[in-house]
């Protein structure tokens, strides 16, 4: 029985920024501040998602990676130790983060300005298209060097479904203009939603068509804030299917494994999902005032379409007892995996503080339950 762990780059992005920063915490100790050399730092960032992975005993089945900047952006960046601490300065940007935070978030100028960007679109929808010009402008520069992804995918692609996180342009749009401005652009801007979406898609096509010609295996594409507790069925059926459709009818077009990760009240949506060209489909656990059995979900969408689990990350994978996570495993294979098309999994991201071994429990409890014991 497969397990794949959504997020885990948020999850191991400590551990992972740890092993970065040790790579190369013998030069700054004798020098103070190096310049990164792009192609060596290529590899010490390959080397540091391995060695992040390295704090499970049990292996999982799919690797999440993402592009580093390019080659331009990492030249032009310093590593700075300064009374103990490690700092990544980008003359480029013109940003300084404080690396090895323990989970605290590093404020950038980079981030207060895309803060004041969307601040200024809610408020002048006119400002929409410079705002758009400039996050295309980021994404390029973030997709812009594959090198990790081609490096990861030629040495672990053999063992891992390698794959990406992306945001569909119904959510990506949240990014860019905030909740208050989304929501009342639906009602009294629709064309302008139109037209931005429009942008979004082809962006999201181009991050995909990038990420297939780096040799990744498959997307997981996050729709939020288009579930039934937050915009009615007719908003979905105009602003947002079709979006979907056509963002994942592409994906299946370059010959990408596509999964729709729907989050929020995905019940009575699951017959428009039905219909998109997905290949699979992960949902949240039970939250926020609505239900969602994996049983339930399984017998809406029928026998075909592979299933995530959304075993509660919280309350059974952290929190629960060893029995309680085996049974949920267990129970959530027997009525949603029966006839194959099935893969163990959490519903929401693992909370930062949950241990690695009990990652390790829920996926001995995948495979053992998988062949009947």
């Amino acid at each position: 029985m497969p397990v794949a762990i959504d997020y885990m780059t948020l999850y191991l992005a400590e551990r992972t920024e740890q092993a970065y920063v040790e790579a190369y915490r013998e030069r700054l100790a004798q020098r103070g501040r190096v310049r990164l050399d792009p192609d060596e730092d290529l590899q010490i960032r390959a080397q540091a998602v391995l060695e992040a992975y390295g704090c499970f005993q049990e292996r999982h089945d799919w690797l999440r990676v993402f592009g580093v900047p390019i080659p331009e952006v990492l030249s032009q960046r310093e590593l700075l130790l300064e009374d103990g601490n490690v700092f990544e300065l980008d003359h480029v940007a013109g940003t300084r983060r404080q690396m090895l935070l323990s989970g605290q978030e590093s404020k950038t100028e980079e981030m207060r300005h895309r803060f004041e960007q969307s601040r200024r679109a809610n408020a002048r929808r006119d400002h929409l298209a410079q705002i758009l010009d400039d996050h295309r402008d980021r994404a390029h520069a973030a997709r812009g060097n594959l090198g990790l992804i081609e490096t990861l995918v030629r040495e672990q692609g053999g063992e891992y479904f390698v794959y990406t996180g992306a945001s569909a342009p119904f959510w990506s749009l949240y990014g860019l203009i905030g909740f208050e401005g989304m929501m009342t652009a639906l009602h009294d801007a629709p064309d302008l939603v139109f037209t931005t979406m429009e942008r979004l898609l082809e962006a999201a096509l181009e991050d995909a068509q990038a990420f297939r010609d780096a040799g990744g295996h498959g997307i997981c594409v996050e729709e939020c804030l288009a579930s039934a507790d937050m915009i009615s069925p007719a908003t979905y059926e105009r602003f947002v299917w079709p979006y979907e459709e056509r963002l994942f009818a592409e994906l299946r077009r370059m010959g990408l494994k596509s999964i729709l990760y729907f989050c929020g009240d995905v019940m009575p949506r699951l017959p428009a999902l039905q219909r998109l060209p997905i290949d699979a489909l992960m949902v949240e656990e039970s939250k926020k005032n609505f239900q969602i059995d994996i049983a339930a979900v399984r017998a809406a969408v029928g026998p075909e379409l592979c299933l995530l689990g959304n075993i509660d990350s919280y309350a059974v994978v952290q929190k629960g007892t060893e029995a309680e996570l085996s049974a949920e495993v267990a129970r959530q294979i027997r009525v949603a995996g029966a006839s194959g098309g099935f893969i163990v999994g959490v519903g929401s991201p693992l909370p930062l503080g949950t241990p690695p071994e009990r990652v390790d429990l829920l996926i001995c409890c995948a495979r053992r339950h998988a062949t009947g014991n």
